[in-house]
């Protein structure tokens, strides 16, 4: 440093902290922090170190890092060995200094590489930030302001956990550094309720980090967590990591034991998705979870339908088809159903109600399960066919079994017990394949006998639609305790459908369309749909030569002699 600089840094009668800030970085450049660099500022170090309530060393560090923040966005340890001119081992002695000034929120650290795979920490990837507060306050004397204390309840101390696991996953804290602020966060916080029951479990200490590691997630919106990623992620040793996942997969995990975690496993791979049970989810929300609709959504998956969900819908039947759906939606009612139930059970006879829906496609058979549901309050558990098919030799058969045991929890944990629905199920109700047939048939077998025997155990109400009318295997017949069949409208029933689903179609075009064309209601339906979608793009209805060219292409057959009938929609004759 020349003389010149040495005159220019010269401390004023009244200078600001800034200019005390800046005369420390220039005179520490070179230094060596040596004795006499101290001794020579002590001026300068007493106001600021006080300004800031730290000592002079933790003052010089802070005060070339804010100096050389201006050419960079990040300083590590060899730059401020460089600056002071030592070696970079003895600039590591300093560590503590600057982790003292990160408690006091003077410093912010951040890694050269976020997010990356969790390895010993090099000294090389501690980078620190001088935030701009720093500056301001030193700019305009005003000391920075100490964060309110924030009331801790469940919700932020898992918000503080939180934020240790994202400086673990950014490498701004070792694994162990990381345990230990959990571990730290929970003792400091001991008289919660919430943690007092965490600590009332036989669990290890990785055991409550993953259960706070899952709390944190269903927190932020996440239904459940990727064990195996989040074991990679918690936990560096392989062993371990394959030694908890086994004791998940069988059930043995002290977590799944206490009641609190539940494993929802892929059926494409072995692994395995868990999530908070509504025990778990009530300890992190307590007396507030009915204020959490969206953490705890009754709706769990797709394949479940919410009764009070489903949009109501004008279906029309023959006479013997509504008789035989208004019969079977008196026996669903809650309260009819409990006394029915009540009634077989005294007689000794099975109380689980099984329903067969059949006849031709588009007859309305699935919309009237959910028109059921809807009016007796009952959810539908959905079931797909192709769920249960898996090409793995005996996956298929667990999957059967696995469906009616998440239908016989639901039906436990639910005050009106759900609808267990097998939609399109001609796959598994036709009849069984001969012994010595293929290995394709034998499982087929196998999953209809699984069927076969939960029809005969089952506690609850389970429908099935199918479009079968000839090769029903008789022993599901034997055991569907009701049947009904559904045929194509007639054409009055037809007419129906037409005026419902054309608003403003007169009557007597209705019953013209109902006499020529020898529809379901869905392939009406889907005309209907076409109009529709014609008056939203273009703002006009369909003439007749479009609504008959609809009907030709529902019926899939060469367009017919076009006769012009003439229809109103509300106003006046087309």
């Amino acid at each position: 440093m020349s003389v010149k600089q040495v005159k220019q840094t010269k401390i004023n009668e009244n200078p600001t902290l800034l200019k005390l800030a800046e005369t420390i970085a220039i005179r520490a450049k070179q230094s060596g922090f040596s004795d006499v660099f101290f001794t020579k500022n002590k001026k300068a170090f007493s106001a600021v170190s006080g300004f800031f309530g730290i000592s002079q060393l933790q003052t010089a560090l802070l005060c070339i890092m804010l100096n050389m923040s201006f050419r960079r966005s990040t300083i590590d340890l060899e730059m401020i060995a460089d600056y002071i001119d030592i070696d970079p081992i003895s600039a590591a002695t300093y560590i503590p200094e600057l982790e003292f000034m990160l408690n006091k929120k003077l410093l912010r650290r951040q890694s050269s590489e976020p997010g990356r795979r969790r390895r010993a920490r090099n000294l090389n990837s501690l980078e620190y930030i001088v935030p701009k507060e720093i500056l301001d306050a030193l700019s305009k004397n005003e000391k920075l302001q100490a964060e309110e204390e924030k009331e801790v309840d469940q919700y932020e101390l898992l918000s503080r956990i939180r934020r240790v696991f994202e400086d673990y996953y950014d490498s701004e804290c070792s694994y162990s550094e990381y345990q230990s602020g959990i571990k730290r966060l929970l003792l400091e916080n001991n008289a919660l309720p919430f943690v007092k029951e965490l600590n009332s479990y036989n669990f290890t200490e990785f055991d409550k980090i993953l259960f706070l590691f899952l709390c944190t997630e269903i927190l932020d919106n996440e239904e459940s967590i990727d064990l195996p990623k989040a074991l990679r992620f918690l936990l560096p040793e392989v062993r371990k990591q394959m030694q908890i996942r086994k004791e998940f997969i069988l059930g043995r995990h002290a977590l799944l034991l206490s009641g609190l975690v539940t494993s929802i496993e892929d059926r494409f791979r072995s692994d395995q998705f868990i999530t908070l049970t509504e025990k778990g989810q009530e300890m992190i929300y307590g007396d507030d979870q009915e204020l959490y609709p969206s953490k705890t959504p009754k709706k769990k998956s797709p394949d479940i339908l919410i009764a009070s969900e489903i949009p109501q819908k004008s279906l029309y039947f023959s006479h013997d088809e509504q008789e035989g759906i208004d019969f079977l939606a008196d026996v669903l009612k809650p309260e009819n159903h409990h006394q029915l139930v009540t009634r077989l059970e005294e007689a000794g006879m099975r109380t689980g109600v099984s329903v067969l829906l059949y006849g031709s496609p588009g007859t309305g058979k699935t919309e009237s399960v959910y028109q059921l549901a809807r009016k007796t309050g009952r959810d539908i558990r959905m079931v797909s066919i192709s769920q249960t098919k898996n090409k793995y030799f005996g996956e298929s058969e667990r999957l059967i079994k696995k469906i009616f045991d998440d239908y016989r929890k639901m039906v436990e944990k639910s005050e009106v017990a759900p609808i267990l629905l097998f939609n399109e199920a001609d796959g598994v109700l036709s009849t069984r394949k001969n012994i010595g047939s293929s290995s394709v048939d034998q499982t087929e077998n196998a999953i209809q006998n699984i069927i076969l025997q939960e029809m005969e155990d089952l506690k609850g109400i389970m429908i099935a639609t199918t479009n079968l009318t000839k090769n029903l295997d008789k022993a599901f017949e034997r055991r569907f305790l009701y049947k009904i069949r559904f045929e194509k409208p007639q054409p009055e029933i037809r007419r129906r459908i037409w005026t419902d689903k054309i608003p403003g179609l007169a009557e007597e075009y209705a019953l013209r369309l109902a006499n020529r064309f020898d529809f379901s209601g869905g392939q009406i339906e889907n005309i209907s749909r076409k109009c529709l979608m014609k008056k939203v793009l273009y703002n006009q209805f369909p003439c007749i030569e479009e609504l008959e060219r609809y009907c030709n292409e529902e019926e899939m057959t060469k367009p017919r002699e076009t006769r012009k009938i003439g229809f109103s929609w509300g106003e006046k004759a087309v």
